[in-house]
């Protein structure tokens, strides 16, 4: 089945080469550009092509004739004329677009092609039915002169209707490679060299872990850009449009496993090279012309995505078999699918070479100069992949070049200076539908990773049909055509673009400060790239090394801790403060947080020499040693979905202190820390405090001295998340002032402010929203809010002593408002750690909900230990006097004044001793009571309350000891 194919395809190929060459004897004599090789079959074409509106048209013209009579004659010719005009004006002959061309490729395309047809079919129909079946009958009323115009008419009829049927094939036809001869050698030049230098260029990827050319704004014109001390004339990005790529239909494709044979080849398949067919006598129109800047960029997002998946998965399967001949392979790639489309074959060869490796092939036969052996050359350097490339593209019956020149690899380094036989490297052209497109196989087919010089087969596609403004980058042609820009940039712009990598294409990225590769700088420098602000973030990061020996510490310390980076936006800056005098590289790197990057790594994009020609005074210092070099939000900011007004990474302080605020969508548990470059991170905590209120979240920074810190937030989503907190934002916080501040006690990350119960159970600061509390007295009183009744407790430690001092914290309730009143026994700093818990909850454990520091200062009075509290008294009581009772304090007759809700009788008892307490309001209930006969006998002093019920029955709500 497979001979009958072939030989079916070799006598259609032999037919359609032939009415080739008689189409083109005709360009060159016919100056309308129409087909008078065989006008028997134009006609029989024409009436094939449109026979419904030939019918109508010729009742039209029988209709037209019959109503008008003779004088219809002469309209129809008339209007053939106009109509033949027309298309002669419209048809490109004359100029590279014709009239009627330039209004179907500005207005309305395909709506104007379809009436524009419909119009031209049925009018020229039109004149043929009314001269041709009408013509003869009129012929009697046709006298002198009438008679010879009438088979004028006739033969402009007949020209226009030859003209139509080519117009409409032009508007019709689809590319058929086939039917293409391959083209003469003329104008093709010798071959470049095929031998990689022993410095050939390989792809720069330095950091095995850190994975991954200069870009400018759409509207952007040609421009001189200045940077440093080299001025670089920046090529313009012009628009890429779609070549006319016509594809077929996706392809079957077998699945193999790795070593299964491969299909043979019928024995009537001949491989015949493109080159091979150069030296028959070819017409010139066949030869793909040399490359010009009006090139149609080639772009495969317009492609359809299943033709694509099948041609690379048939190659990908092809690459698993080990094929005995060339022959043999060509075939299985290629011919054996039939895939006669260009584009088609280029993909299928170009993710042949990216899978395949070479170095493992073998073939049964080898003869000298034979594809076998341009194929095995690659096991000892003796070819390049653009050898290879272009050898499988001249047997598939593609045109292509291999392309010679500088290109930026492995070798390379930023500012270097290219000089003839360096960083030599070989690429290819190869022409595709009507168009030039730029290709390296070699590159796209490996990634190097330059410290451990591993080779690994990764497809990159930046280096199969690049735009040719991100390809002049890394690779500079010997002959300025092959650039494919409508200006060619020279040698030195080349030279002094910086050091740009396939990704910074891939994130859309462009250059806002320095545009050269070389930067001068004195003092701190910052550079500024634009990314694309979408859905998914953008993050970047940095290394800095010395360019001598590629050392990335100085004096123990880090390079890239002289650097801080912030995106803002839409704008990334670097900004750097470099230590010394003398030579760094500076390489950038980015990434997406996208779902498919589950990598989760930073690509290389861009690289920079920094010459650092001058320092300040006092060497620059080191950042703070945060956790990241990138500063501002993070990635996990914008997942929770967090917000804030703060929208660069430095924080002013005023007087020492600084405040922040970020917004949160529900409640969520967060985490600080300060960092100093001469602090520990023990000595800073409780520095920053935050709280929560509402859907606010407030950070109170407070920082000990002049200096720079860094702040890192942390944070989880407690209803999904445990204990695990993940950093959201990195600030730097500046204060340029002296300041006199307390050095705070030592306490646990995270220790004081809220806990996660402080939210759960509806609980807010009422008094103090800062957890460190500053006192020029030795008293203070605490409240926060409830939204249910809660139990409720506190205890206060001395944090000096490590004492703990429960009985100088009195808790007391009204309405939804807790109190908590602290009395500090002498100057010093005290814990004061609050529990609570709903009344309705049985748990006999109480969580602790919040922690409060608290820095006494000043002693201005003497304090004294408050009453015992019963649990009930903490629900819902509450006393305006006495709290204290001691008789230091000397009052013989103590005023009882409280609210007891709920109760019927309230009592003060001392030594047995019965004092009922009046109550004039509801719930509010007060008395007096002797106490000048027990002070100092160790008494005990009780406010009891009845309840209801048995009325002999009271339950003991507070105890003084006297």
């Amino acid at each position: 089945m497979d001979d009958l194919e072939s030989e079916d395809n070799t006598t259609a190929n032999q037919n359609e080469q032939d009415l080739a060459n008689c189409e083109d004897n005709n360009v060159k004599s016919n100056p309308l550009n129409l087909d008078c090789c065989n006008s028997a079959s134009t006609i029989k074409s024409f009436f094939n092509r449109r026979p419904t509106e030939f019918f109508f048209g010729a009742i039209a013209g029988c209709v037209f004739t019959l109503i008008v009579g003779k004088t219809a004659l002469y309209y129809l010719a008339a209007v053939a004329i106009v109509y033949l005009v027309a298309l002669f004006l419209g048809s490109g002959s004359h100029n590279k677009l014709g009239v009627f061309e330039r209004i179907k490729s500005t207005i309305f395309p395909t709506l104007f092609d379809k009436i524009w047809n419909f119009f031209a079919f049925s009018l020229g129909v039109l004149v043929l039915g009314g001269f041709v079946l009408w013509g003869p009958l009129l012929m009697p009323f046709l006298i002198g002169k009438s008679f010879l115009f009438y088979f004028s008419s006739l033969a402009v009829a007949f020209l226009g209707m030859a003209a139509m049927n080519l117009v409409g094939q032009r508007g019709e036809e689809e590319i058929n490679i086939n039917s293409v001869s391959p083209p003469s050698p003329e104008p093709f030049p010798p071959p470049s060299p095929e031998i990689l230098s022993p410095d050939g260029a390989l792809p720069d990827n330095r950091q095995q872990e850190v994975h991954s050319q200069f870009a400018i704004s759409q509207d952007q014109a040609s421009q001189e850009l200045t940077s440093g001390r080299e001025t670089v004339h920046m090529p313009s990005p012009e628009k890429a449009v779609l070549a006319n790529a016509t594809l077929s239909k996706p392809i079957q494709v077998e699945m193999r496993c790795v070593g299964q044979q491969p299909p043979a080849a019928p024995s009537t398949f001949e491989l015949v090279p493109v080159r091979t067919e150069q030296e028959k006598s070819l017409t010139k129109h066949e030869v793909a012309p040399p490359p010009s800047p009006g090139n149609l960029k080639l772009s495969l997002d317009q492609v359809d995505c299943q033709i694509l998946h099948s041609i690379e998965e048939h190659a990908i399967q092809v690459s698993k078999s080990e094929h005995p001949s060339f022959r043999e392979l060509v075939w299985d790639l290629i011919f054996s699918k039939h895939i006669s489309n260009e584009l088609e074959k280029v993909i299928a060869i170009f993710r042949w070479l990216a899978t395949k490796n070479l170095k493992e092939m073998i073939f049964d036969n080898v003869e000298k100069g034979s594809p076998e052996e341009i194929l095995l050359g690659l096991k000892e350097g003796k070819t390049t992949y653009a050898k290879v490339f272009d050898t499988m593209c001249n047997h598939a019956g593609l045109h292509s070049r291999i392309i010679s020149g500088y290109a930026k690899g492995v070798n390379y380094k930023p500012g270097m200076k290219f000089n003839p036989g360096k960083n030599q490297h070989n690429w290819n052209a190869v022409y595709i539908n009507g168009t030039w497109g730029l290709v390296d196989a070699d590159w796209a087919a490996r990634e190097i990773i330059k410290k451990l010089w591993k080779l690994r087969y990764r497809l990159d596609e930046h280096f199969f049909l690049p735009d040719p403004h991100h390809f002049i980058c890394d690779h500079f042609p010997d002959e300025d055509q092959w650039q494919l820009l409508e200006r060619p940039i020279a040698l030195e712009e080349f030279e002094n673009m910086p050091h740009i990598l396939p990704d910074f294409f891939k994130y859309g990225l462009e250059f806002v400060s320095h545009r050269t590769v070389i930067i001068y700088g004195r003092g701190e420098i910052n550079i500024r790239l634009r990314y694309v602000a979408n859905k998914w973030a953008e993050e970047f990061n940095f290394r800095l090394q010395f360019e001598s020996n590629e050392e990335e510490e100085y004096k123990g310390t880090k390079l890239n801790r002289y650097g801080m980076q912030e995106s803002v936006g839409g704008i990334v800056n670097f900004r750097l403060r470099l230590p010394v005098e003398g030579s760094y590289i500076l390489t950038i790197y980015a990434k997406e947080d996208t779902p498919e990057n589950k990598e989760n790594v930073y690509h290389p994009v861009c690289e920079y020499k920094i010459v650092q020609e001058e320092v300040s005074v006092t060497e620059p210092t080191p950042f703070p040693p945060c956790a990241y070099l990138n500063w501002g939000t993070g990635t996990f900011f914008s997942r929770y979905g967090l917000a804030t007004y703060q929208k660069t990474a430095k924080i002013l302080t005023k007087d020492g202190r600084a405040e922040l605020q970020i917004i949160i969508p529900k409640q969520m548990q967060f985490m600080t820390k300060l960092k100093h470059n001469d602090r520990n991170d023990a000595d800073l905590v409780g520095y920053v405090t935050h709280r929560i209120v509402g859907n606010n979240v407030c950070f109170n920074i407070t920082v000990p001295s002049r200096g720079e810190y860094g702040l890192e937030i942390l944070c989880n989503d407690p209803a999904t998340e445990c204990s695990t907190l993940y950093q959201v934002a990195q600030y730097l916080v500046e204060c340029n002032e002296d300041v006199k501040t307390v050095p705070l006690p030592k306490l646990p990350a995270g220790y004081l402010g809220a806990k996660l119960k402080f939210n759960d159970y509806g609980l807010n600061t009422v008094s103090h929203h800062i957890p460190v509390i500053h006192l020029e007295t030795n008293t203070v009183e605490i409240q926060i809010s409830v939204a249910q009744e809660m139990k409720v407790t506190a205890n206060l430690t001395d944090m000096e002593s490590d004492r703990e001092l429960p009985e100088f914290v009195f808790i007391q309730t009204k309405d939804s408002v807790v109190s908590f009143i602290v009395n500090c026994p002498s100057v010093g700093f005290y814990k004061l750690q609050l529990y609570a818990l709903p009344f309705h909850d049985s748990s006999q454990q109480l969580p602790g909900v919040y922690n409060y520091l608290i820095n006494c200062q000043r002693k201005t009075e003497n304090v004294y230990p408050f009453p015992k509290q019963d649990p009930r008294w903490k629900k819902s009581c509450y006393m305006w006097e006495s709290l204290v009772v001691n008789k230091e304090i000397g009052k013989p007759t103590v005023n009882f004044h409280v609210k007891i809700p709920k109760a019927e009788d309230v009592a003060v008892v001392v030594n047995q001793e019965w004092t009922h307490l009046k109550s004039s309001t509801p719930e509010i209930w007060q008395g007096e009571v002797n106490l000048a006969p027990y002070y100092g006998e160790g008494v005990k002093v009780t406010v009891n309350a009845n309840f209801g019920g048995d009325k002999t029955s009271y339950s003991r709500l507070l105890e003084y000891s006297i």
